[in-house]
């Protein structure tokens, strides 16, 4: 691996790019089940033992992450912070109470319990996730998965600011950022937005065949290199993603 490089945690995909970049801002997208989440597990597990890894999730609970990582035999001991847990306490479930609220009729106490719980609705998590990077020491290993959920319920170019935002951070601190993405969702504006800030991106591709998928790992940008861009056909083994 070359100096002032980060492992990948796939071995193949090191050896080929030799490593990531301190600095650097990986973009991974693809379709659903198409591998992206466990990328960014193996991405994360790279860096137990070695760097400060933080592992933001909005779609899964912290138990199903580190079952994963265990079953591939990564280890766990990284710090999870759940968006998609805490946007369902804070934000969900009281859209849920009101719901009931408002079929089983409303008394003086519940209403002052809700105005109470108002402050939930003004919560920013992505100047949470901002807030946490900006507390890490180097050096340091971020992993967001996924971008969507953010795309979702922030303008884009709220996300974008906030990812040159961490980008820079980054930069400064030498750490590496890996964000996952899904592919062909979001505008056409957007995703080239979020491609143009990042400095690297791969793309898993599923392809059906007969009765079986086929699986290619797509390099499309690594700045300031283009003679590294490449296929990759791949398939998963007890190591994760394994490249052929």
């Amino acid at each position: 691996m070359e100096s002032g490089h980060r492992a990948i945690g796939i071995p193949e995909l090191d050896n080929f790019l030799g490593g990531v970049p301190e600095g650097f801002m990986i973009l991974v997208q693809g379709s659903p089940g198409s591998g992206t989440e466990l990328f960014a597990k193996q991405f994360a597990s790279a860096g137990v033992g070695k760097e400060n890894v933080i592992y933001f999730t909005t779609n899964e609970r912290d138990e199903d992450v580190k079952k994963t990582m265990e079953h591939f035999g990564w280890d766990p001991n990284i710090n999870i912070v759940n968006i998609g847990g805490e946007y369902y306490e804070k934000v969900l479930a009281r859209e849920v109470e009101i719901s009931r609220y408002r079929q089983e009729g409303v008394t003086i106490r519940d209403l002052k319990r809700l105005r109470e719980q108002d402050i939930s609705k003004g919560v920013n998590f992505l100047t949470k996730v901002t807030y946490e990077i900006s507390k890490l020491k180097p050096p340091f290993r971020v992993i967001i998965d996924s971008l969507d959920f953010f795309l979702e319920y922030y303008d884009p170019q709220q996300v974008m600011s906030a990812l040159r935002t961490i980008k820079a951070h980054s930069q400064h601190q030498r750490g590496v950022v890996l964000v996952t993405m899904l592919k062909g969702v979001h505008e056409p504006k957007t995703e080239s937005g979020v491609e143009e800030i990042v400095d690297a991106i791969i793309e898993l591709e599923k392809q059906r065949k007969d009765r079986n998928f086929i699986h290619y790992l797509i390099i499309q940008k690594v700045r300031n290199h283009p003679e590294r861009l490449g296929i990759m056909e791949y398939s998963v083994t007890n190591r994760g993603i394994t490249p052929k």
